[in-house]
């Protein structure tokens, strides 16, 4: 010990603690930031956003480092001392702060990124490598130096964001994103870096295009459309992702707020998109461009009216400000005459006439710089503040001809700004103010509206309401005329709604039917052309009238309730169109459109149109025979082609209301709901809700005459040149043509629309549905479908021993947990099935009783059967199978009571043997057993009868009845844990096996047989393994357990 260097011992290497000094550490990084308490957000996401910037692995690297110091210099303190024959000292503990006078340094907080280290040589020279290669577009080069930088050191900011430029210009662009994205995890801190690589992501969205007019045209356009949703919604997802990083950072960073929100309103949740607008303007309350947001957003969520209460008052808010400080400019933008025409539209969704009124002149004094006429406001039903002349404003006290120009009062006023001042007080029931306005709306004067064409449907509307359909025409004749002349505006849904009530004020029912329908057709969700075309069905003396009213009015409720409405933003100074004009969407046939409306006034166009429908039906239906054949040989073409006929077919043939009860075909279009079961209507639905409980009432057939209302009086034998026959065979492959495919609940509703329709009630045509329906559920692994068909079997039927042992044959060969076969419903069923029996049972024993009793006594009638039915008795598989049921659920004792009631009535049962004897192994493995060997012998008992009962002398032998005992009763000693024995039955498996190998003819196979060889060879092959005997185990390995 003396000879050693003490000091060259524990020198410290160059690359551990002296070679990292805690000084190296900036304090501020890791310094807590407080929290700001009035910044804090309701939403989960934020409330999870820390900003605190310390590192904890950081913090926890310092303490180990100091405490390795501290342990190494006491150390060297300590091998010193001992050298030089000296007491140990420890070293004073070093205290934070001590060359400060012991008083604690103020750490200053150091904002933004930290700054990254400097790289390593070999790291810059491979960099610039890769820059060289990229200049010289030589791209495979730069990706093999980039990827071998990244090998060495991923933390390389740079060739990340050169990986992905490289990408990019190669046309990768998810491989580019992906490599931004990493390498904005690289600098966690820097806010503009996630907002770039957030906007840099949804760049790619013009490229992917709106594919919502490709939908349903064929398959391989409808897989494109499908491909490219799916890449929207990840690229929508990564730049959320990034948008909420940079949120943790900063969350007062407005452009990340709004991106979020911008992605959020993309991705289909306006009510959140609504809500992170929100959040936004709590910081920038004065940013022109976020309350437009919310604004537009405002429009497309479900509650149209809190959606709208909202945006407007971020809009007074605003408002009131620029007022305030004197100005129109406000923070990215500046206040104009399309915002409060925005502002304005609110006001009329709110149904808030006066104070539109009233904003509206306020706000267009503000804008043509007569703020300081406030004696305008005590004016409330009175509009001469923007009559042309001043004959009216003289008047007026306080109003000064000279101090502002004309062109500030009615001249000044936009031509769709008087009209919306027309409309709210004709709402008000102003007629002389509302005359006026009308008077200086002139449809005469064509140039007053080329800029605002949209003006002239709201002027059209209000006349419409006030029953004024000759002036009316007026209007809709020049918006019509600017649309068709000037090419910039279209004939819209809304302008065929004002035609239609034109004509429907004329009394021209089929014109107006037309108009609706029209309406419909051009924009499927529009809400006003159904509810007038319901009114107009209401008042038809026919019932189907009234009931087409009544689905009209359904749909109509379905789509306020959906929030799936008309998008019209406020009309404004026109655009000029720069292309050709944009051909209208097509409707997307697959989207669900439960209602397709049937001309009924005019009786010439709706043949023309059952016979259209009629041609439509047989070329579908030629067209599906003609790719059958070679459907069913395997080509994925003609599939494709097969199920899109018969999807056309099923759903015609599902939309004729005479093939169903009015119930059932409420059900059928998702309109089953009762009055009772219905949430309460909305304020702005109320008129529709009382509409529909009107038609409701008047539509309820009396009790007991469903059916017979339903069906006419001479059923036909075919539809649409189809047999009903031809019809079930459509229905019931179309249905195995969509389980197939992995649409098994669209398959469930095919089958159920055929068991609904009151064309097939026959015993047999039910029987083929619940057959189909059953399979159906069996390919899907659907057990909770499963036992509800089997429940039919057993309940409506053929209650009996078949129908009961389907119930287990199909809970068995669905691949799922058996928790729909041991369910609470299924247990009561089968419990009330056993109940039943038991009553009829015991009836028929009193019957015979009394009947003997009777006879004895000279009195009887000689029927000894008395009145009940002879056949019906307790069946053994619904006693076994309830016992199996609580079995399942280790209720053993209670399943034993049942086992021994099925063997009351087939003692020599080999399955009830079976059953029997594991209900007692298992009682018997229970910590609860009282007498575990009583148990454990009472169990081998029945199990060796079942063994015995399944083993006949020969030459009667059954090889796998024979083989399946031997495997049983080894796996009940392997339970028990006795693994000698069983391998002695294993042994006796494999040589059944063998033997009839050699001689085939000595015994057979079953229906439902298995070969156990393989697992009986494995279960050896353990069993060897756990005793000690590895040879032995290598043995059966090898001669059973090797795959050819």
């Amino acid at each position: 010990m003396d000879t050693m260097d003490i000091d060259r011992l524990v020198a410290p290497p160059a690359h551990t603690a002296a070679a990292f000094s805690p000084d190296m550490v900036d304090p501020s990084l890791y310094q807590a930031e407080a929290l700001e308490p009035d910044v804090q957000m309701e939403d989960d996401e934020d409330e999870a956003a820390s900003d605190i910037s310390a590192d904890s692995d950081a913090l926890e690297l310092r303490a180990e480092v100091e405490r390795f110091d501290q342990q190494q210099e006491a150390f060297v303190a300590r091998q010193r001392a001992e050298a030089a024959g000296l007491p140990y000292q420890p070293p004073p503990s070093r205290k934070a702060g001590a060359g400060a006078a012991g008083r604690k340094q103020k750490r200053r907080r150091v904002r933004g990124p930290r700054k990254p280290a400097p790289l390593p040589p070999d790291i810059q020279f491979r960099l610039s490598l890769a820059n060289e290669a990229f200049q010289q577009q030589d791209y495979d080069k730069a990706i093999a130096h980039l990827s071998e930088i990244i090998r060495i050191n991923s933390e390389v900011f740079n060739a990340w964001m050169l990986l992905s430029t490289v990408h990019e210009t190669l046309g990768n662009r998810d491989q580019a994103i992906w490599c931004r994205i990493s390498a904005a995890h690289l600098t966690p801190r820097d806010v503009n870096q996630w907002i770039s690589t957030a906007e840099y992501a949804l760049e790619c969205l013009g490229d992917l295009g709106d594919d919502d007019g490709n939908e349903g045209a064929d398959d391989d356009e409808d897989a494109e459309a499908a491909r490219r949703r799916s890449e929207k919604a990840e690229v929508l997802a990564r730049a959320y992702a990034c948008y909420t990083q940079a949120l943790e950072t900063d969350r007062s960073s407005i452009a990340a707020r709004t991106g979020r929100a911008d992605v959020i309103l993309m991705q289909g949740n306006a009510s959140k998109a609504l809500v992170e607008y929100q959040k936004a303007l709590s910081y920038r309350p004065w940013n022109i461009r976020t309350v437009r947001n919310i604004a537009d957003v405002a429009l497309d969520v479900k509650d149209r009216r809190k959606g709208a209460d909202i945006a407007r008052g971020a809009y007074r808010r605003l408002i009131d400000h620029l007022q305030a400080t004197g100005t129109y400019e406000a923070e990215e933008g500046r206040f104009e005459w399309s915002d409060l025409r925005i502002y304005l539209e609110f006001f009329t969704i709110l149904e808030q006439w006066q104070e539109g009124a009233r904003e509206l002149k306020e706000i267009s004094r503000w804008l043509l710089g007569r703020r300081a006429e406030t004696y305008w406001d005590q004016w409330i039903d009175d509009d001469r503040e923007w009559d042309i002349y001043d004959d009216r404003r003289l008047a007026v006290p306080g109003f000064e001809p000279a101090q502002f120009p004309q062109e500030s009062y009615g001249q000044g006023l936009p031509v769709d700004l008087r009209a919306k001042l027309y409309v709210y007080r004709s709402k008000l029931g102003l007629e002389h103010e509302a005359e006026l306005h009308l008077q200086l709306l002139d449809p005469g004067r064509e140039e007053d509206f080329m800029d605002f064409p949209d003006c002239l449907k709201d002027i059209a509307v209000a006349l419409l309401d006030r029953n004024r359909a000759d002036e009316a025409i007026r209007y809709l004749d020049l918006f019509r005329h600017i649309a068709t002349t000037t090419g910039e505006t279209v004939l819209d849904a809304d302008f065929s709604v004002c035609q239609g009530r034109y004509h429907m004020a004329r009394g021209e029912k089929a014109a107006a039917e037309e108009c609706f329908i029209a309406a419909i057709e051009e924009d499927e969700d529009h809400i006003e052309a159904r509810v007038q075309l319901a009114n107009m069905y209401e008042g038809e003396e026919m019932q189907e009238g009234r009931e087409e009213a009544f689905l009209l009015v359904r749909e109509a409720m379905n789509l306020e309730a959906s929030g799936t409405r008309r998008r019209r933003g406020p009309y404004g100074p026109r655009k000029p169109r720069e292309g050709p004009p944009r051909p209208r969407k097509p409707r997307d046939p697959n989207r669900k459109s439960n209602y397709v409306p049937r001309r009924l006034i005019d009786a010439e166009k709706r043949r023309q149109q059952e016979l259209v429908m009629t041609a439509q039906a047989a070329k579908n239906f030629q067209r599906l025979q003609a790719v059958q054949d070679r459907a069913l040989a395997g080509d994925e073409q003609a599939k494709a082609e097969w199920m899109k006929a018969a999807k056309l077919l099923v759903d015609d043939f599902r939309s004729y209301k005479q093939f169903y009860p009015w119930e059932k075909y409420l059900k059928l279009l998702g309109y089953a709901a009762s009055a009772q079961g219905q949430a309460a209507a909305p304020a702005r639905n109320m008129k529709l809700a009382a509409m529909e409980e009107r038609l409701r009432q008047n539509l309820a057939p009396a009790e007991g005459q469903e059916q017979a209302a339903r069906l006419p009086l001479k059923f036909p034998s075919e539809h649409r040149g189809i047999p009903f026959d031809t019809w079930l065979d459509i229905f019931l492959n179309y249905a195995f043509a969509l389980v197939r495919s992995g649409r098994h609940r669209e398959a469930y509703a095919v089958c159920h629309a055929a068991r609904d329709s009151v064309v097939w009630t026959s015993a047999e045509t039910t029987f083929l549905i619940h057959v189909a329906w059953a399979s159906c559920a069996v390919y899907a692994g659907d057990e909770e479908t499963c036992v509800a068909i089997a429940r039919y079997f057993m309940r409506d039927y053929m209650p009996g021993t078949d129908s009961y042992r389907m119930f287990s044959a199909m809970c068995r060969v669905c691949q799922t947990p058996v928790s729909w076969y041991t369910s609470g419903p299924a247990q009561k069923f089968i419990l009330r099935q056993i109940k039943t029996m038991d009553t009829i049972v015991m009836r028929k024993d009193k019957e015979k009783d009394r009947d003997r009793d009777s006879h004895a006594a000279g009195t009887g009638n000689g029927n000894g059967n008395g009145s009940s039915d002879p056949d019906i008795g307790l069946d053994v598989a619904l006693l076994t199978i309830y016992g199996h049921i609580l079995f399942t659920t280790t209720s053993y004792t209670y399943a034993l009571s049942y086992f021994a009631r099925a063997a009351s009535l087939d003692p020599a049962n080999p399955l009830i043997n079976l059953s029997t004897g594991l209900a007692y192994l298992h009682y018997a493995l229970k910590r609860q057993a009282t007498n575990r060997q009583y148990l454990l012998t009472q169990g081998f008992a029945f199990l060796f009868r079942y063994y015995r009962d399944r083993g006949p002398p020969p030459p009667v032998v059954v090889v796998v009845v024979v083989v399946e005992a031997h495997f049983n009763i080894a796996r009940a000693y392997s339970l028990v844990g006795l693994g000698n024995l069983a391998v002695e039955y294993y042994k006796k498996v494999l040589d059944e096996q063998a033997a009839w190998g050699e001689n085939p003819g000595s015994g057979g196979g079953g229906m439902g047989s298995e070969d156990l060889t393989a697992e009986a060879a494995y279960n050896v092959r353990t069993l060897c393994y756990l005793l000690g005997d590895v040879d032995g185990a290598r043995a059966v390995a090898e001669k059973w357990l090797v795959l050819e």
